[in-house]
């Protein structure tokens, strides 16, 4: 029932939602994660407000847009997103029929993707056969670049060079931090880590590394399978546990005990992408805080 109100609430709010909250000289698109809020300003530059969905520090499975959002998302003539978020899958196609002239960039589309599978948090799927985590490998960012650089040319000519020259400092700078993590990553000879979210399957794949999830299918471990990733654990030697900060870190925190690692927190999440990726690749090969 709470859910059927939501809904009639959330429309409500959008259709009310005309007027704008934005610089009138500014064109609006609206991005879903904070990561590719990251990209799009790259490249958009300052003609072009961004309007991010879900803040860093929320989950993209079970968040709900407030009202400030929502006018954003009205105002919007462009839209990026993943393609298979949780919140994208309950509830884009609504926004999208509200708002039928916003033009749409799936960037999952373009990108060569890892099955998984399907979960639930709460009663909303997060993602279905599909591990929606590409952007967090340097190597997928360089094609979600070009994907953005590729929308806003089509649907901005006049102002191609901008987006193109943009273009080319942001691919200039993901191919550093490729070229950053390769360097760390084969020096450390580090094989394995463990991780509570499986958020990084892209990066491991792309690095040469096995990710360990702490999370079966979506759900919190059993007894047995605690048990049983504390043997693996042991015999891989793993230092670390890492955990996202909208993730509960007990169940990470008892395989830790257990093994002598250490929980760390990551943020995949967050709207500096180069950062926290650097950060990632740090704190799996022990460098990092």
């Amino acid at each position: 029932m709470r859910r059927i109100f939501t809904l009639f609430l959330f429309v409500f709010i959008l259709a009310g939602c005309k007027q704008k909250a934005y610089d009138k000289n500014l064109k609006v698109v609206t991005v879903s994660i904070e990561p590719f809020r990251f990209f799009t300003m790259a490249i958009a530059g300052d003609g072009y407000e961004v309007n991010v969905i879900v803040p860093s520090g929320a989950s993209p499975a079970t968040y709900e847009p407030p009202p400030a959002v929502i006018r954003g998302i009205n105002n919007s003539e462009l839209m990026i997103i993943n393609g298979y978020l949780g919140f994208e899958m309950a509830w884009i196609e609504r926004v999208i029929g509200l708002n039928d002239e916003v033009k749409i960039l799936r960037l999952s589309e373009s990108q060569d993707l890892i099955a998984a599978d399907s979960h639930r948090h709460g009663d909303i799927t997060h993602y279905t056969g599909v591990d929606p985590h590409f952007w967090v490998s340097p190597k997928r960012a360089r094609i979600i670049a070009r994907n953005i650089r590729d929308f806003l040319i089509t649907n901005d000519p006049g102002n191609m060079e901008t987006f193109k020259s943009n273009y080319l400092e942001l691919d200039s700078i993901i191919q550093e931090t490729d070229n950053y993590l390769s360097t760390i990553i084969r020096e450390a000879g580090i094989k394995a880590f463990m991780i509570y979210h499986p958020s990084l399957s892209y990066l491991a794949l792309d690095y040469g590394l096995e990710q360990i999830p702490v999370e079966i299918e979506g759900k919190e471990p059993s007894p047995s399978e605690l048990s049983k990733l504390i043997d693996i654990g042991k015999k891989k030697d793993i230092k670390a546990i890492f955990v996202q900060r909208e993730f509960d870190r007990k169940n990470a925190e008892i395989i830790g005990n257990e093994i002598g690692a250490e929980t760390v927190i990551v943020d995949p999440l967050s709207q500096d992408w180069e950062q926290s990726v650097m950060d990632i690749a740090e704190k799996i090969v022990g460098k990092g805080k």
